[in-house]
């Protein structure tokens, strides 16, 4: 059996200048709140991804989750988003018990609270953007008038509504993913190597995204290799 420690360390690189962006669907009973764990653990049988393991990410924080492949940065990131459970310790996020979230309750937490961006970014391949936008309770206007600017601060034209994702590029499916979150509003953002398919021009369009969100109160952890993104946190945990 392996067991992998985990430490919490503060990057020295200070975070780019950004604008505050607006209110968010979570913002009911989550604003100010942050995220707490105890004496965490991860187990498989046969194997700990970590154990012993604190944190504490304050709202208007980002943080970056690193370590090797098969340490459990996305297992890391779906315990926060209540996609999977703790073997060990207590785990609060935005004054919700993940070990006890259940049912109407964690539909609710998701809906409400989380915002996740995955590795395949969680687009219907078969579906417009349009309609790939709309997953998860956003209403979009019939005029487009909602869309006009968070698609050019993304780098993306307007005219990719009606285009199916699978037509997309790798980047751009990525950039659609992060339009949803833009729309959503979700006070905390769970991101699996978000700039996998990005430039260094549509990596810094996601790193002042981030910047944005956390400047006015939300709350974004991300699992990433990329230095560009480690040196926007302000706080570093290492699995």
């Amino acid at each position: 059996m392996t067991q992998r420690e985990a430490d919490v360390t503060q990057p020295t690189v200070p975070r780019a200048p950004g604008g505050a962006s607006g209110s968010r669907e979570g913002d009911s009973g989550t604003a100010g709140v942050g995220i707490t764990g105890r004496d965490l653990e991860f187990a498989y049988p046969g194997r700990v991804l970590w154990s012993d393991l604190d944190v504490e990410i304050e709202p208007g924080t980002v943080t970056a989750v690193c370590g090797q492949s098969g340490a459990g940065k996305t297992t890391f990131l779906q315990c926060l988003g209540s996609l999977e459970k703790m073997t060990g310790g207590e785990l609060v996020v935005c004054g919700a018990d993940m070990a006890t979230l259940r049912g109407g309750s964690r539909r609710r937490f998701l809906r409400r609270t989380v915002g996740f961006l995955f590795q395949n970014f969680g687009l219907v391949a078969s579906w417009s953007v349009r309609k790939n936008l709309q997953v998860g309770g956003v209403r979009l206007s019939r005029d487009h008038s909602d869309l006009e600017e968070v698609f050019d601060r993304f780098g993306l034209p307007i005219a990719l509504l009606s285009t199916p994702a699978s037509r997309l590029s790798g980047g751009e499916q990525q950039r659609v993913a992060l339009i949803r979150l833009a729309l959503r509003q979700p006070h905390v953002l769970l991101m699996d190597e978000p700039t996998s398919a990005l430039d260094d021009e549509n990596t810094t369009r996601l790193n002042d995204f981030v910047t944005d969100h956390c400047r006015s109160g939300g709350i974004a952890v991300i699992a990433t290799h990329d230095a560009r993104v480690i040196g926007r946190a302000e706080h570093l945990i290492h699995l």
